[in-house]
Order: structure tokens, then C-alpha cells, then sequence
């Protein structure tokens, strides 16, 4: 057996135990454990029921089909349906019974008989009747399957008491007339055994169906109904106002299960929480109708969801909280409020597969995540359940304490809200006192968890029920405490922080929450509370002021304290002076002040006694309200003027004086970042002469100078420290770390030519990663990186310049040829084109030119020499040749023998 504690219980003895899915069973022991229980014999795949007697004992429970007796064993005559229906052969036409719900309810005035209420698809609402006084009390079925109403659509069942506490309610649905809307039909079950005509409600446009549970709610006020639809999208929760006294349902409100469009979110299984102001819901989101075509796409893997609605809001929607959600193959199962308090949540894959555990809702008043639902909660191996928990009367579960927690010495009222008037009742504090009153006050006299039990009596039997209230401390202020502020002026008017009497009247770590008052009559009312305590200016000296103090239980004592002032001369206390650097990210000059030590001499200055409390603030009403404190020892700011308080160590205030924060300039460095040396020189590098003193240190942390002027022949890392004293005394540095390095050597990487259109670039890339300028023959320079491209650059010889840009200002230079040539000419005699021509050559750089022309075939055509400018017209001995393309080949040999050769070929255009 398995045991699991609970902190409250409600007892109504007849619900203390469950039978339930695949043999399964749980039990329920007033102010004890909750019980898995292994004696089951039972098999339901849905619906079922349990019934215990006064004592809570079982005496039989049911899935519909059979009825098992206290032993486990199917009573006399306690098969209900035979697997065809009732032991008659059905219409073969018709679709097989399916049962819907099950319900028992006990006659009171007819000792040891009950009856048990089926709903099915085929046969409607039918009850049969148990004499529990038969078979030595094991029970017989002694009339079986009466048909209470007939006819299709008859589904959903729940039962509750009528306003009599006697008579039970119990409901049912069907289609109406025109099986149009859905009609309730309220029977009246009389104590006696007689069961009244039905009280038919209609009218409701309500469109329900038989699948999907129906719940009284405990108090019998509402009823809540979900309608299992796999494929619609509205119609899926409605809660009704339910009247006991007459048995009529009114107020229709539909619920949504979903707040998107075109989703499919169908209920099963439903619950109230005992005090009847949360509906609890088991859904299964189905799938999605498409927008545009209108048809539905089930999901392949369901969602299965849990909701909490709070119907004491006049719209529950607004606060609809979705408990857990998971996608998984699980359905939507039953939902059954046990007297614990606790809900109990079915988990099964399907009618046919069941699951080895229940969820639980552990404290279903709580609003939200705070009703603590748990997902596997209870395990029932090697049993399981299925979709079905056991049904019972709801307003059994309505029985319970009303009362919350309280203080000490405080007057706690108590009350049993219960479905029938109280006949009697005996009370146990659990303090050594008792009551007999209906509507006790109890108070009690010290702090600790109390388990309250109230033994009632209701038509003629006695119900047992408990609480457990925590009993908390209230505060415990001190009187006649004085808050002392500094006063500027003399006059008594000052500005308080009202939080700081709490280390005077109480301890700080107890946090309670603090209220403030003007006059006594509104702290004892609760009105006219001090709207801005942390900035409160007192209306005459001497004031007194009013309040409440409430601890985290909800406790509270109340006190009074009086607001002095004091004009007080601390004397003056000199700046306080900090070197400056550049905060980050910004252009601010700040300091960081030292002012933890400067409490010392802040004491010594101003005679102040070791116990005297030093506080600093950034403005003169911070350290009036003491807010905004600069707690740390080191303190960033600009030059700027804060404020020093000092206390005495009650924390009446001893002054408030002013101190100078003084944020000294930094030293001026104005170096370069890089600095070049030339060949073999020394390259200089000068200090701010404005500056007082001056290292320079290398990569290897030595001081290689301590000059104004740093002379160095040696690449390296290096940094600059410039000290500068100030007028105060305070020697302030300022640091930069710079590079020196050796110019590279100037040489050409790549030097390209491109001939387009009849136009010349060039482009340029030398060898390093300094900035370099570009010129060709010297005219003017450009560029600024280490390559750069000229354009319409003329034929024939040309001089390309490059320096670089560092004080070294280096030259290179290098000679380039360009040969330049048409691509076609047109020797038509207008002017343009009418020659052919090499371009760019200078006859005096090279001892022989040769130029020769081929046509396409490769067949010498002629030679260009300088006596006809190597120009061709297009013709050979005077004779025009065709238009075609044509080769030539161009060798120059300079005087050194170097060889030049060049080839391509051009077209003539007639």
C-alpha cells in the first residue's frame, strides 16, 4: 500500500473510496494518508462509481455493466447488461449501447437502499435498486434497469442536494422536440424513494451532445456541461445558474477553449474546486480548419491541455489559465474532486489503453500555478486507469471549514458550510479548547500550525471535517521611539525618510511592511495613509506620527513615534582631490575618490565619537531622507559636490555638511601613435613641456629615459608616463603607448599595362603597408595606399614615381614602356583613320626597329620604317588591299642588345 500525505481534508465518508479503471483503487482516511489500493476487481473503461457507508466502508461500486459488493464479488442479480444489452436481442439495425454515466444515490429515510442511475446511447436514463440489508449486507440488485426517460440524446448525469438538504437533484440532458437545442430535465429525489417529475428547462438555445462529462458545482449553484466535438469549432463549454430550490438552470455563458482561429480544442472531462469559484477542464486540441478551403486537418499527434477557469470573475475568459499542455497520445479523461480537497485527473491513452498513473491538483481554491497541479502524480502500478474516475453527489464534497489563518491574539471566526442546516457541532482548537457554537471566535495565544476539527450533525448523521490554520506572531513594536532629523534653518520643518524609524521600533530582517498616519482615528480606520513616507515633510515641530506594522503572515501591531529636529554645526570639512581619467565610452573627466578611508579624517576633523555613524550622499535631500546612499569605499564621479551625514548611533541625525569633490586635469600627452626612423638616424620624440616630470619605458619595462625629448634608434613598443603636481599637492599621471619603427624600402610589386578602347592604364602595387603617393613623370603626386592605377596614360616611354609619406620621404622611380597602335583604320581619304600606325616609339633609345605586316595567312605584306613614320596606307605598289585582318610583328633592340618584341593584329575597313 502505498501512502501520500495531504495538509487538509473534507470528510463525507461515502466518497472515502475509489474503484476505477483497470482494477485500480484509492483510499481516502479523514486527517491521514491517501491510499493506492490493490483489491479491485473491476474493469472500466469510462464511467463508474463507488459507494462507501457513514463510516466509510465500502460497500459496492459499478462500471455500468456488472455491480461488485464489499468482497470484490458481483452481486445477486448485479449484471446490469449482458454483453447483447439487457438478455433481449436487439435490432440488428441499431448501433450497440453505449454506456454514458453512472450515478448512486442513498435513500436517508429508507435505511440501506440505493439507487444507481445509467445513462446510455440506446436506452436513455434507467436506475435499478440495491438493498444493502440483503445477503448478510453484502447486498442484492433487487429491481434492475428502470427506465426513467427514454428516447435518443439522453447522455450527461450529475447529481447534487436540494436547498432542503434532504431531497438530491439529479440531471440529465436530451434534445428537445424539435431536436433542435438540448433540454435539462431536473429529477427530485425524494428521501423516501419517490422520484418527482422532471423539472424540464428549455428554452436556452443550448446545442449540446451526449459525449463529455456534466458537473453540479458544490455549492449547487452552477452546473457546467462540456460536449465532446472532434470537428466544430464553437459549442464546446457552457456553464449554466443552477436553482435548487425549484430545479431550473438559467444564464447560459459560453466558455472558449480556444483563442485562435479556426482551431479545434474539444472538453471531456470536468471539476469544481470544493469552494465552487474554479471550473477545471480536460481538452484535446483536434486540429485546424483550413481558412480558405474550409477543411479540417486533425493533427497527427494530439495536444492534450488542462484549464483553470475563474468563475468569480464576471468573465472567466479573462482569466483562463492553461495548467499543463503536452503532445503526446493521451485523451482528455475524467476530472473528480475527492474529499481531500484534491482533484484527481485520469490519464488514459484511449477507452481500450490506460495509463499507470493519475495527475493531481493539489490546492484547486489557488488561483493559477499556485493550484499546483502534478503530472503523474500517483502511481497505480501494476494497475492503471483509464478515462473514467468514480461520480459521486457533489455537494458531498461541499462540506468544509471556512477560516484563514491567523495572528496571535488576534479573534478568528469559524463557520461550516455544508449542504444541509447543522443540527450540531462540537469544535476542537487543537489548543485544549472546545466549542459548541454554530459560529465560533477563537483566539490563540501562541504561534504554530493548528489542526481544527468540527464534528457535525446534518439530517441525523454526524460528518467529520478539518482545517489546518497557521497561527503567526504578530509584531512587536517599540513605543515612544523619536526620529531625529538635521534642520538647516531652526525652525522645526524638515524632511524625513519615515522608513528609517524601523531600526529604532523593530528589526530590520523581520521586513514587515510599514503604514503611517497623521492622527490615531486614521491608523485605527486605515485611512488617509502617509501617500510619500520616504520624503515626508513634518507640519510642526515635535509632531507625532502614527503606525502599522504588518508582517508577511498578515499580523500587525501599531505604535507611535515623534519627529524632532536638531540645528546642528559640524564645522567644515576640506575637498577631497582624485586624479582624473576619461570615463569609458564618454569624454567625461572623473576621479576615483578613496572615500571609505576619508571617514577617518572626515572623524578626526570633525571630533566625532568611534560610535558616530559617517554616511555620504549625492544631494543635501538624499542625506536628509537618507536615500541614494554611496555605500562603496571608492567612489567614480566628476568634480561635483556631495553631501556627508553624520548619525548618532540611534540614527538621530548629528549634522549634514558639505564636501568638495576636486577632479584634477590629466597630464597632456600629444604623441603620434607611430614614429619612423630614417635610414640610420635617430628619430626624436618630445614630451609636453607643460608637464613636470617624464619616463619612457620600453616593452621590457624599462625606463630607457627620463627626458622632456626621447631620442632612439631602436624599433620597439613604447610608453610615454607624463606626472603633473597639482596646486593640491596631487601628483596626477597620464600614459600613451606608442610604436617605433625603421622605413621600409621602396619597391615596385607589380607594374601592369591594360590597352582598351585605344586608351592606356596603368597599374602600380608596391611592395610594403605604408601610404603611398604616385606620379607619372613627376608632374604631380596622388594615392594614398600601396596601390594605385593611372589612366589615358600616353605611348611610348614613361617614368612612374612613388614616395612614401613618412618623414623619410622616400623616392623610387621606374621607366615603362607603352606601345601603342590602332585597332582598325579606314584609308578613305576623309581625314580620319586614314593610316595605320605604331605609336611611342623614340628612335634614338634603340640601334635597330623592324615592323612588319602579314595578312592573315601569314604572307609578308610590307615593312614600316621610319622614313614613312611606320605608317601603312593599305596599299601594296599602289594597289588598294581588301578589307580583312591583318598580323604584324614589332622587334626593338636597344643599344645594350636588349631585345624587345611585341605582336598582334588590326583590321582594315573600306
Amino acid at each position: 500500500m502505498l501512502l501520500f500525505t495531504y495538509s487538509s481534508l473534507i470528510s463525507q465518508n461515502e466518497t472515502n473510496l475509489w474503484y476505477f479503471g483497470e482494477k485500480s483503487g484509492m483510499g481516502f482516511v479523514f486527517d491521514g494518508e491517501t491510499q493506492v489500493k490493490y483489491d479491485g476487481e473491476m474493469i472500466a473503461k469510462d464511467a463508474c462509481v463507488t459507494i462507501s457507508n457513514r463510516k466509510g466502508e465500502l460497500l459496492f461500486y459499478s462500471n455500468g455493466i456488472n455491480i461488485w459488493n464489499k468482497n470484490h464479488n458481483i452481486m445477486i442479480n448485479g449484471v446490469l447488461v449482458d454483453p447483447i444489452s439487457t438478455g433481449g436481442v436487439l435490432n440488428p439495425n441499431i448501433s450497440p449501447d453505449v454506456l454514458f454515466n453512472i450515478i448512486i444515490v442513498p435513500l436517508i429515510k429508507t435505511k440501506n437502499i440505493y439507487y444507481v442511475f445509467t445513462t446510455s446511447s440506446y436506452f436513455g436514463l434507467r436506475y435499478s435498486i440495491i438493498d444493502m440489508n440483503l445477503n448478510n449486507g453484502l447486498g442484492k440488485v433487487i429491481e434492475k434497469n428502470i427506465s426513467l426517460l427514454e428516447g435518443d440524446g439522453v447522455g450527461k448525469l450529475s447529481a447534487v442536494h436540494n436547498n432542503d438538504g434532504e431531497s438530491i437533484w439529479l440531471m440529465t440532458t436530451k434534445k428537445n422536440i424539435n431536436n433542435e437545442y438540448t433540454s435539462f430535465y431536473a429529477f427530485n429525489i425524494i428521501p423516501d424513494g419517490r422520484i418527482e417529475s422532471p423539472v424540464i428547462t428549455d428554452g436556452l438555445f443550448y446545442n449540446g451532445v451526449q459525449e463529455g462529462a456534466m458537473k453540479f458545482s458544490p455549492d449547487g449553484k452552477k452546473i457546467a456541461c462540456a460536449n465532446y466535438r472532434e470537428q466544430e469549432l464553437s459549442n464546446h463549454l457552457a456553464v449554466f445558474d443552477f436553482n435548487s430550490i425549484n430545479g431550473t438552470v438559467s444564464n447560459k455563458r459560453n466558455l472558449l477553449t480556444s483563442l485562435s482561429f479556426f482551431e479545434v480544442v474539444s472538453v471531456n472531462g470536468l471539476e469544481f474546486s470544493n469552494d465552487s469559484n474554479f471550473l477545471y477542464a480536460t481538452l484535446i486540441r483536434q486540429g485546424m480548419f483550413n481558412e480558405n478551403t474550409a477543411n479540417f486537418q486533425p493533427d497527427s499527434v494530439r495536444k492534450n491541455l488542462l484549464y483553470q477557469y475563474d468563475l468569480s470573475n464576471a468573465n472567466p475568459l479573462e482569466n483562463a489559465i492553461v495548467l499543463h499542455e503536452e503532445t503526446n497520445n493521451l485523451s482528455a479523461g475524467a476530472l473528480q474532486l475527492a474529499n481531500n480537497g484534491k482533484i484527481y485527473r485520469a490519464l488514459s491513452i484511449n477507452l481500450n489503453e490506460g495509463t499507470e498513473y493519475l495527475g493531481e491538483i493539489v490546492k484547486p481554491n489557488n488561483y493559477g500555478v499556485s493550484s499546483n497541479y502534478i503530472h503523474n502524480s500517483i502511481n497505480l502500478l501494476p494497475n492503471k486507469s483509464r478515462l473514467g474516475l468514480p461520480s459521486f453527489i457533489q455537494s458531498y464534497f461541499r462540506t468544509r471549514i471556512l477560516g484563514e489563518n491567523g495572528c496571535v491574539g488576534i479573534p478568528l471566526s469559524f463557520e461550516v458550510d455544508t449542504y444541509s442546516n447543522i443540527e450540531s457541532i462540537s469544535w476542537d482548537f487543537d489548543d485544549g479548547n472546545t466549542s459548541n457554537d454554530i459560529l465560533p471566535d477563537h483566539v490563540y495565544t501562541k504561534e504554530g500550525m493548528y489542526n481544527i476539527v468540527a464534528n457535525i450533525r446534518i439530517n441525523g448523521r454526524y460528518i467529520k471535517v478539518n482545517k489546518r490554520v497557521n497561527i503567526s506572531q504578530v509584531p512587536n513594536l517599540k513605543e515612544d521611539q523619536q526620529l531625529i532629523q538635521c534642520d538647516d534653518d531652526a525652525d522645526g520643518i524638515s524632511t524625513f525618510n519615515l522608513f528609517n524609524i524601523r531600526d529604532n521600533i523593530t528589526k530590520p530582517e523581520l521586513n514587515e511592511d510599514l503604514f503611517f498616519y497623521e492622527s490615531k482615528r486614521d491608523r485605527d480606520l486605515d485611512i488617509n495613509r502617509i501617500a510619500e513616507p520616504d520624503i515626508y515633510v513634518n507640519k510642526r515641530p515635535n509632531q507625532v506620527i502614527f503606525i502599522t506594522a504588518v508582517n508577511e503572515k498578515g499580523c500587525f501591531d501599531v505604535c507611535s513615534f515623534k519627529l524632532n529636529t536638531v540645528k546642528t554645526n559640524l564645522g567644515e570639512i576640506s575637498e577631497v582631490s582624485a586624479c582624473g581619467f576619461l570615463e569609458a565610452g564618454t569624454d567625461d573627466l572623473v576621479g576615483l575618490f578613496s572615500l571609505g578611508f576619508e571617514k577617518d579624517f572626515i572623524r578626526s576633523k570633525l571630533n566625532l565619537a568611534n560610535t558616530d555613524i559617517i554616511r555620504y550622499f549625492p544631494s543635501f535631500n538624499d542625506a536628509q531622507i537618507t536615500e541614494n546612499e554611496i555605500a562603496s569605499r571608492f567612489y567614480t564621479s566628476k568634480a561635483s559636490e556631495i553631501w556627508v551625514r553624520v548619525d548618532k548611533s540611534d540614527l538621530s541625525c548629528s549634522g549634514i555638511v558639505p564636501l568638495t569633490l576636486i577632479v584634477n586635469r590629466l597630464p597632456i600627452i600629444d604623441l603620434e601613435d607611430t614614429y619612423v626612423i630614417c635610414e640610420d638616424s635617430l628619430v626624436k620624440i618630445s614630451g609636453n613641456s607643460i608637464n613636470n616630470r617624464f619616463e619612457w619605458i620600453d616593452s621590457n619595462d624599462n625606463i630607457v629615459s627620463t627626458d622632456k625629448d626621447f631620442y632612439t634608434s631602436i624599433p620597439d613598443t613604447y610608453t610615454h608616463i607624463a606626472y603633473n603636481l597639482n596646486n593640491n599637492g596631487l601628483e596626477c599621471s597620464n600614459s600613451k603607448t606608442f610604436s617605433v619603427v625603421k622605413s621600409e624600402a621602396l619597391i615596385f610589386d607589380k607594374i601592369e599595362t591594360i590597352v582598351e578602347g585605344g586608351k592606356n592604364s596603368v597599374k602600380v602595387s608596391i611592395v610594403g603597408n605604408e601610404d603611398y603617393q604616385y606620379s607619372i613623370n613627376g608632374i604631380s603626386f596622388v594615392g594614398t595606399s600601396n596601390k594605385h592605377t593611372f589612366y589615358n596614360v600616353p605611348s611610348g616611354i614613361n617614368t612612374i614615381y612613388v614616395k612614401d609619406s613618412t618623414p623619410c620621404n622616400k623616392i623610387t622611380k621606374k621607366q615603362i614602356f607603352i606601345l601603342g597602335y590602332p585597332k582598325f583604320f579606314t584609308p578613305n581619304n576623309d581625314g580620319i583613320n586614314d593610316l595605320w600606325e605604331v605609336r611611342g616609339i623614340d628612335e634614338t633609345q634603340y640601334r635597330l626597329i623592324k615592323i612588319n605586316i602579314f595578312n592573315r595567312y601569314g604572307k609578308f605584306i610590307t615593312a614600316l620604317n621610319s622614313d614613312r613614320n611606320f605608317t601603312w596606307d593599305g596599299t601594296i605598289n599602289g594597289e588598294k588591299l581588301p578589307s580583312n585582318d591583318y598580323w604584324f610583328t614589332i622587334e626593338l633592340i636597344k643599344y645594350d642588345k636588349s631585345i624587345l618584341k611585341k605582336n598582334g593584329h588590326f583590321s582594315l575597313i573600306r
